[in-house]
């Protein structure tokens, strides 16, 4: 394995891990927070993170909008309900906002990342071709 096909992987790695935290902070904010109404919203998210790991690009689109209304959505609830929250859901809600900046920033930035989505891409690809007949 080359360092580029390393690097990509660490990449992947690494959205993985930032993927998982956002989720795991996601249920356990709607756990405390008894909001049954946001378990489609996660289901969501899981579902089109595991395109994104696939590398597709509709989802990679589809995901940054997702988040950016989250974190949209969390800041304005911050906003006009922050002092009837209690103190773990204030904080928890801040970090879930700022994993929901930070995880579309390393989508778009990482050039490994990106990579690592184009040799998915390519596979997806020579599998695709090999199939025909």
């Amino acid at each position: 394995m080359t360092q580029m096909e390393q690097a990509a992987l660490r990449a992947r790695n690494t959205l993985v891990v930032l993927f998982t935290v956002f989720c795991v902070l996601d249920i356990v904010l709607v756990i405390l927070a008894r909001d049954l109404w946001a378990i489609p919203r996660i289901c969501l998210n899981i579902m089109v993170m595991v395109f994104v790991l696939r590398g597709r690009k509709w989802a990679k689109w589809l995901l940054i909008v997702l988040f950016g209304l989250s974190a949209f959505a969390l800041v304005a609830l911050l906003l006009v309900l922050g002092s009837e929250l209690s103190t773990v859901l204030v904080v928890g809600s801040w970090l879930l906002a700022a994993l929901s900046l930070l995880i579309p920033i390393y989508l778009v930035t990482n050039s490994n990342l990106n990579r690592y989505f184009a040799q998915q891409r390519q596979l997806r690809q020579r599998s695709a071709n090999d199939s025909e007949p």
